[in-house]
């Protein structure tokens, strides 16, 4: 039986998870719950985006409360603030996907199961308080059980570096390094300068006023909380590493430039072996590798965690290794998803 999912927070996120599963049909996507106020505004941003372009399939509003896609199940829309108020039981919704990174959801979750809910996915890596279940595809994804409540698919950083970070801890060992990523910008910038808005606590100002200025015209240094994201899931891996990020004036496919010292020696061939092996065995699209003269937007819509761009893979001496990643913030990040509800369909059904 296909597992019933409805969507919390209909935006850059939740959308591509839509887009994707549209794709690979994997489940029935039949609720959505979403602040904007104008179901054509939904239907319009999931039928035409400026990154993915148009969708392949008739969108149209039918009703107040509803959505049609072709060749899909209806989807009724809902505007509740809070996620414990949406009617999630009226459709039978087997899991619930947060795609609001609201904090002040987190406590609610556990309330869904009220409502018939069985499951919930956070796609952002909160304490562990409010998680059964940290979920990294490439590191602990055969951790999932069918008892766990909620589930964080970490972040599109964390999902890109901790798999690179375990092959290389399982194979060379790690001493220390440096992780320096590059994000696109996000939609709670600035295109003027002004005050930085929080995104996961809606009406406060952020701290870091840096965010505010004008996206478009700086690369905006920032700290990352990749590391601490990855540390749930590979324990010990922060206190290995320094990092910072940018904020770079692009639309998606961020980057991570990786330098390690590894605790044993290895040739440039020894560690690209390791990444190609791992792509030959993976049981999901984790890894992949590339040797062309691609540029980021080469790598929008990839389905990967991480590209491993082996043009820039640099052994100096015996043991320093310099690594460059891509990976597709949204598209890659909402494929790994997807592959958690498959999975807890799976384990459901037995």
């Amino acid at each position: 039986m296909r597992m019933r999912i409805g969507i919390n927070g209909f935006g850059r996120i939740g959308r591509a998870i839509a887009r994707i599963n549209l794709e690979r049909d994997v489940f029935d996507l039949v609720a959505v719950n979403d602040i904007n106020p104008d179901i054509g505004n939904v239907a319009y941003l999931l039928k035409y985006d400026s990154t993915y372009g148009r969708l392949a399939r008739d969108v149209r509003v039918e009703g107040p409360d509803t959505l049609a896609v072709e060749r899909a199940p209806s989807i009724r829309v809902s505007r509740h603030h809070e996620i414990d108020a949406v009617p999630w039981k009226a459709d039978a919704v087997d899991l619930v996907i947060d795609a609001s990174g609201i904090e002040h959801n987190l406590p609610a979750l556990r309330r869904l199961a009220d409502q018939g809910v069985r499951h919930c996915v956070l796609t952002n890596a909160p304490d562990e308080q409010y998680v059964d279940r940290f979920v990294v595809f490439g590191v602990n994804e055969t951790d999932i059980r069918r008892g766990d409540f909620v589930l964080s698919a970490s972040i599109c950083d964390a999902a890109a570096f901790a798999p690179v970070a375990l092959l290389l801890e399982r194979h060379f060992g790690i001493e220390y390094g440096s992780l320096t990523t590059l994000h696109p910008w996000l939609s709670y910038q600035r295109l003027l300068d002004g005050p930085s808005f929080s995104f996961s606590d809606p009406g406060s100002i952020h701290s870091a006023y840096a965010l505010g200025r004008a996206s478009t015209l700086s690369l905006i240094p920032k700290t990352t909380s990749c590391l601490r994201a990855s540390a749930k899931v590979l324990p010990g891996i922060d206190r290995k590493f320094v990092s910072l990020s940018y904020r770079v004036p692009t639309t998606i496919v961020s980057s991570a430039d990786l330098t390690v010292k590894l605790s044993r020696d290895a040739s440039r061939d020894d560690v690209i072996g390791v990444f190609e092996a791992a792509e030959r065995t993976q049981a999901y699209p984790v890894i992949a590798n590339n040797y062309q003269a691609l540029v980021s937007v080469d790598f929008a819509g990839v389905e990967h965690s991480a590209v491993v761009d082996h043009r820039w893979t640099m052994v100096h001496g015996d043991a320093q290794l310099k690594l460059v990643l891509w990976y597709d913030n949204e598209w890659g990040y909402g494929s790994r998803v997807v592959d958690i509800v498959s999975r807890l369909a799976r384990l459901d059904a037995e």
